[in-house]
This record gives C-alpha cells, structure tokens and sequence, in this order.
C-alpha cells in the first residue's frame, strides 16, 4: 500500500460525511471558498495576531477567557436551565444532552460549584451562559458571589441578550462581582432589540470591567456587522467576538431558503468533536477576515476577535491528549509521536511500501525510535527527524499523520465504526491500533503529505 491508497481511506471517510449532512437539506460547496491559509495572510496585512494553530485571529484585546478556552485548563462554564427569550433558527443549544430535560428542569449551579471546589478542582475563568441565564437573576448573582469566596481573582463573565436587564439589574451583576458581560446580539433578521442593546452596552461599560459583544457571522450580514463593530466601539465595549457560523445539523429548511452551503473542508481534521455548534457554514470565514481588515483600517479601539470553528474544538483535543503524557505506557509504545503546539493533535512523520523499508533502515542507523507496521507496511517516526531522512534517501515520499487519545469502548469494532462512518464528524477517523495500554489508544484522524504540515 502506497500513501496515495492509504490517505484515501479518509477521503472516502470526508465524502461519506458530506453524503450524510447534506441529507438535512443544505450542501457543501463544491470548492473550497475559504482556504485556511488566508488567515495568516489577512493577520499579517492588518496588524492581528494569528494564534492557537492559526484557528484565532485577534487585535486590540483579548478576552482571558477566549485564552484559556483554547486548552480548557482551569475554565468551567455552568448553565442554570436551557430556557431562552429567543428562538434563533440557527441555536446549537438542541445538540446538548438533555435538552429537553433542562427546558424544564433547572440546575443548582452554585452547589455544583462548591461540589467542584471539595473535590479539589481549580478555576481561574469561570462563566454562566444558557438559554438566557437572566431568567434566574437571584440565581446568576449567588454564583457571582460564591465563586469570589471560593476562587477570589478568578474571571467571571455572564452570557446574555441582554431582553431582561436593566440598569439596576447591571449594578447587581458588579456588585456580585462580575467581570465580563457578553451581550449575544444577532442579526436583523433573527432578533429586533438592537437599539435597545447598543443603549445598555453603553450602561454595562459604565459599570462593569469588561463588556464584550459576541456574533455570529452571518454570510451576506457584512454592511450590519461593520455599523456593528463601530457602534460597540462607541457604546464603549472593549472587544467583539466575531463566531464561525454554523448550522447545528437541524432546521435545514431554514438554512435552505437563505442558500447558505456548508463549507468545504469544515474541519482541519475530520473528527467527532464536543463542542455542537454544528458544521460552519461556507462564507463566514471570508465575511469574518474581512470585518478584521475593515476593524484596522477604521482604527478601531475596540478588541475584535475571531473564533474560527476549529478553535473551538483545540481544548477538546488537548485534553483529551494529555492521557498521552501522563502514561508512561502510552508514551513508551509510540516514542515516535510529539503533539503539535497549534492544533493541539499528536503527530508523526510517515513512510510507505518500500520508501517504509528506507525509513526504517535509516531510522535504526540513526538511532531514531520508529515504528513499522507490517499490515500496512508504513512506518512512523519523529517529525522533527522528517527533513533529515528526506535529506538521507533522496526521492523518499513522507506523509504527516495525526492521532488522538481514545478510550476503548467495549463494544467498538468494525460494525460500530461502520455505523459512526454514518452518523457524523466521526466518520472522517480511521481505526486506530491495538490499545498500548488498557483502555487507551491512539485513534488515526488524517494522513497528509509531508508538503501539507504547514496548512492551518
């Protein structure tokens, strides 16, 4: 088996997946519209930062809890209820467990907090979101309060629209000891309170540390998002979060009727990922670096944030690979592997058919860990070993491969990976080997060509 043979199992796999979306109603493009490459180059040209694997774009300012959202260390977000005074066609909020449940049944956060804090568990950004957390205000500012007892200094913020505060309710919220409030504001066409949030922007900064706007980029809202962007600025906010948009994997007609395409390539790595904001949608990338360029050329005060869909899955990844590091087991059956500091996935360097023998036998001169398999007749080593081996055995094809800590399921096999092929992101995942260690293995999720590693 060459690389070519082998990567198309995940090429099938990616088609698959498109096969079974597109059965809510909506498509995928048929070319990539957005490759991930334009990031760099529209942070170089507007002054941004382009950080976490080139999956998020900033300028001005950054929320600390966007940073710590990209390893999920130390953070924790709690929701009293699921209940909500919006009814936005594109919510992800249906995709959470129990959904339905916690539309009717409410949560004692402030008892699952001090639950956490007995059982030694650290926090230094804590946030309250829903459906509409200010249903619950007695509720929202006894969490306020008990997590300054429990973890004084710890950021708080509190995700809102914003339909049922007030002046007075904004002054109990700072008194509680808020840091953040994030006014979720959406577009014309999903919500009419607009004028209403700018005027309480203007309230909250008066009162609060940080007030921080976060929205959706919807394709073809460009005109609404730049008057956006500059009437927070002058509410005073200090930052924008500029989000993927997505369709959630429900009310594809309504997604239908506006033409929106899902996009091509949604995911750096094809995977079943937590987070269930759904598939993003094509165009909202594009739109979204746009509004960046458009922030720096207004010179704008403001901070302006965008956090692509693949950032928000890197602190699934990360924790999920920590396993790796704190198994001795694990580590010594693939010395081979290194996690990559962007995208947060472990890597390695591979070689196939006979280009596999040269890379073995190159390996054991070296004295470089390598790893054969004999079924497939590929071998894995360092990455950081890939250009002196390229440089060792001229013409030799070297492919970058990307895996993740799994936990063995008793009743995975073939039959089980057939049925996930059909049910969702996990269909773009290949088997992975025989667990090293009881209960853990690593879970292949792309084979590249070398020439790719750079892609983000």
């Amino acid at each position: 088996m060459d690389l070519r043979e082998y990567a198309e199992a995940f090429d099938e796999a990616e088609r698959d997946f498109e096969a079974a979306v597109e059965k809510f109603g909506v498509p995928f493009e048929r070319k990539e519209s957005a490759p991930r490459e334009e990031r760099a180059r529209v942070a170089a040209a507007c002054g941004c930062r382009c950080e976490n694997g080139g999956f998020s774009l900033w300028r001005n300012w950054l929320s600390p809890a966007c940073a710590a959202c990209r390893t999920g260390e130390e953070t924790a977000t709690f929701f009293i209820d699921l209940k909500c005074t919006k009814s936005c066609y594109f919510c992800f909020n249906p995709n959470q467990d129990h959904y339905d449940y916690f539309r009717t049944h409410k949560r004692d956060i402030v008892r699952e907090l001090e639950r956490a804090h007995d059982a030694g568990a650290r926090f230094r950004c804590l946030a309250i979101t829903g459906g509409e957390p200010m249903l619950h205000p007695d509720e929202v500012e006894a969490f306020l309060r008990r997590a300054g007892e429990l973890y004084p200094g710890a950021h708080t913020r509190l995700y809102t629209s914003g339909d049922l505060l007030d002046e007075a309710g904004l002054r109990a919220l700072a008194d509680a000891g808020l840091a953040e409030i994030r006014f979720s504001v959406k577009p014309p066409d999903a919500d009419d309170g607009q004028e209403r949030v700018y005027a309480l922007m203007e309230r909250a900064a008066a009162v609060l540390p940080d007030v921080v706007v976060e929205v959706p980029v919807i394709p073809g809202s460009r005109a609404w998002m730049e008057e956006l962007l500059r009437r927070s600025d002058a509410a005073g906010a200090r930052g924008v979060n500029l989000l993927e948009f997505c369709f959630p994997l429900h009310n594809g007609a309504e997604f239908a009727k506006r033409g929106f395409k899902l996009r091509k390539r949604p995911f750096k790595y094809l995977y079943d990922y937590w987070y269930g904001g759904g598939v993003p949608v094509a165009g909202s990338e594009a739109e979204a670096l746009a509004l960046m360029e458009f922030a720096s050329r207004e010179g704008l005060h403001l901070g302006v944030h965008y956090c692509s869909s693949d950032n928000k899955n890197t602190g699934q990844i990360f924790q999920q690979n920590k396993a790796f590091f704190a198994d001795a087991d694990l580590r010594a059956a693939h010395p081979w592997m290194s996690q990559d500091e962007g995208d947060r996935f472990l890597k390695c360097a591979k070689a196939f058919g006979e280009d596999a023998r040269r890379a073995r036998e190159w390996a054991a001169r070296a004295g470089v860990p390598c790893g054969f398999d004999v079924e497939v007749r590929s071998a894995a080593l360092p990455l950081a070993c890939a250009d002196a081996l390229a440089r060792a055995c001229p013409g030799i094809k070297l492919a970058e491969s990307a895996s993740v800590v799994e936990r063995q399921e008793p009743e995975a096999g073939p039959a089980r990976e057939t049925e996930a092929a059909e049910a969702g992101p996990q269909a773009g995942a290949r088997p992975g080997h025989a667990p090293a260690h009881p209960g853990l293995y690593l879970r292949e999720v792309a084979v590249t060509p070398k020439a790719s590693r750079d892609r983000t």
